[in-house]
Formats: structure tokens, C-alpha cells, sequence
């Protein structure tokens, strides 16, 4: 009971003290860097089958013999956020997730030469990946790959990077799904995922205000037990930029990757408050589930959930 009365108390504090700030493209830019700083930016190809090397790296700034590779079916881009890389656990467990029963083709953009640093440098630096990936897409693209079947999926800083996708190509992205994208208060001047990014962009939160963004910015949004920390099992507060203090950003990435094996697990209602939802007095009583079978939804939604571990 306390445990709840602190989550309250804290998701209701930061609500009313944290302001919206509304962001336009106009500080976004598709400009090309150098060759120089895409060196070692790559699309990283999961062969999700357990060969041996399990992976094959393409430059992302010539990534047409990925097509060689590519299965008739849909293909998922998974974008990681601040101070990660391809070996990190998180990272790992994210696309063990996506490569179960093999229903999609899955790569990884591997930035981690621009992740870690301080958030002002990673963040501009990440802008600059965006474009790079943005550009990476459309050679995929003019080598035959099928714009229908494009999904992006980011989280953090990753969340950022993949609207670029869109705002930077003339065709349109089907879905974009932003996990807990990276709070812009951090660093207020910057390109950011809106809902026009993508034809549908859904956008899981678990950490508003802190580590993740403070406002809706999908064309759907969820909210796992009020989208604030603590989410269950983590804590409210933490030694910074720890493990532990990263432990509700995370969550959206792990909720993603059981709603990757176990599409049921987790369903939401639209509701026009966390106050209501929690008082069951939603006034439209649509349900849905949320993440991998998560589509073509409006508005904001509301789950709960208990512990959840990697």
C-alpha cells in the first residue's frame, strides 16, 4: 500500500510541475555527414537461427548486399539508446525476443561508436546517426526492398534516430514503435519522433519525466502503470546512471519482448487519464494489446503490470 501511495504521490508531482514543450522539425536536418564519422555505423543482420557467426555487418552507408540475405517477409530495425551496444544484456534480450519463431527478418543499427559519451555530445551525435540511417533506408529501398514492410523499432535516443526514417525520405514508413523515447528536457533544442514520422507510431512509456519523454508523441500511446517510475521491482531512486537507475527506462524494452512471445499478456484501455483508468472509469472501453501485435489505434492507453524480468 505504500509502495502505491509513493507511486502516486510521485506520477502526480511530476505532472503538474513538468511543462509541455512542443518541438518543430525545424531543428531537424537531413544533411549527410563525412565518411569519416559514418565509418563503423552498421546494419547489423540477425540470422536467427543459430548458425555460426550469428550475425553479418553491413556498412550503413552501403548496405545494398543485405538484400542478398533478406526473407520474403517483413523487416524489423532495431535501434538502441544511450550508452548501449550490441552486447549489452538489454540490447541481447531485445533481439533474442524479435528473432523468436523467426516471423520477421531482424537487424540491428549498431551506433555504439556515437552512444556513450555525456548526453549533449550523444545526442547531437545521434541526430547525425539519424540522418546516416535515414539515408541507409533509402538505399535499401532503391535496391528493391518493399517499403510495406519496413518497422522500426527504437529505444531511448534509438526512438529518436528512427524518425528520421521518415521525416527524411519521400516514401512513407508503415510503423514506428518509440520505447520510452529519451526526454528531450535533457538537451531542449534537438529533432525528436512525432506521429508524423510513420503512418502509425505507437509509443510505450515507463519512465516519463526522467529518463523518458514527458508528453504523448505517437499516434498511440501506452502507459505501463502510469508511464512513471518506479515501475514494479525498480526503485524510485538510484545512484545515477546506474543499472538500477536505468531499471524504468528499461522496462519498455522488456514489455516489448514479452509482448513479442506471449502477444496477451499485456492488453491496454483507452482512457482519457491514468486517474481514471485506475478507477475503472474509462468512458471508451476499448482494449488492444500493446507492442509486437499492437496496430492501428488511436489515443492513449492504460495497463498494469506486476515484476517483470529479463
Amino acid at each position: 500500500m505504500l509502495t502505491s501511495s509513493i507511486h502516486f504521490s510521485y506520477m502526480f508531482f511530476l505532472l503538474f510541475f513538468v511543462t509541455r514543450i512542443v518541438h518543430s522539425n525545424k531543428f531537424c536536418s537531413c544533411d549527410q555527414p563525412d565518411s569519416d564519422f559514418a565509418t563503423d555505423v552498421n546494419f547489423i543482420y540477425y540470422k536467427c537461427n543459430n548458425e555460426t557467426p550469428a550475425t553479418i555487418a553491413y556498412p550503413v552507408t552501403a548496405p545494398q548486399d543485405l538484400m542478398e540475405v533478406l526473407e520474403d517477409k517483413r523487416v524489423i530495425f532495431y535501434i538502441f539508446g544511450y550508452m548501449q551496444f550490441p552486447e549489452d544484456p538489454g540490447v541481447q534480450y531485445i533481439m533474442e525476443a524479435l528473432c523468436y519463431e523467426r516471423t520477421d527478418n531482424i537487424i540491428l543499427l549498431d551506433w555504439s561508436k556515437y552512444s556513450n559519451g555525456s548526453y549533449q555530445t550523444v545526442f547531437k551525435n545521434a541526430e547525425i546517426v539519424g540522418s546516416l540511417f535515414a539515408q541507409g533506408i533509402r538505399l535499401l529501398v532503391d535496391s528493391g526492398l518493399d517499403v510495406s514492410k519496413i518497422y522500426i523499432i527504437g529505444h531511448s535516443l534509438g526512438a529518436h534516430i528512427s524518425g528520421f526514417a521518415g521525416k527524411c525520405n519521400d516514401f512513407v514508413i508503415p510503423r514506428i514503435t518509440g520505447l520510452d523515447p529519451a526526454n528531450p528536457m535533457f538537451y531542449p533544442f534537438g529533432c525528436y519522433l512525432t506521429a508524423a514520422d510513420a503512418a502509425w507510431v505507437d509509443v510505450i512509456h515507463t519512465d516519463r519525466g526522467i529518463y523518458g519523454i514527458t508528453t504523448a508523441m505517437g499516434t498511440a500511446d501506452f502507459y505501463a502503470n502510469g508511464g512513471v517510475r518506479p515501475q514494479p521491482g525498480c526503485k524510485l531512486i538510484n545512484p545515477i546512471l546506474s543499472k538500477d537507475d536505468f531499471c524504468s527506462h528499461q522496462r519498455s524494452v522488456t514489455l516489448y519482448a514479452v509482448s513479442k512471445r506471449q502477444p496477451k499478456e499485456f492488453i491496454a484501455v483507452q482512457c482519457s487519464t491514468y486517474l481514471r483508468y485506475m478507477l475503472t472509469n474509462c468512458t471508451n472501453n476499448l482494449n488492444t494489446t500493446i507492442g509486437y501485435t499492437a496496430s492501428n489505434v488511436h489515443g492513449s492507453f492504460y495497463f498494469s503490470t506486476g515484476i517483470v524480468e529479463e
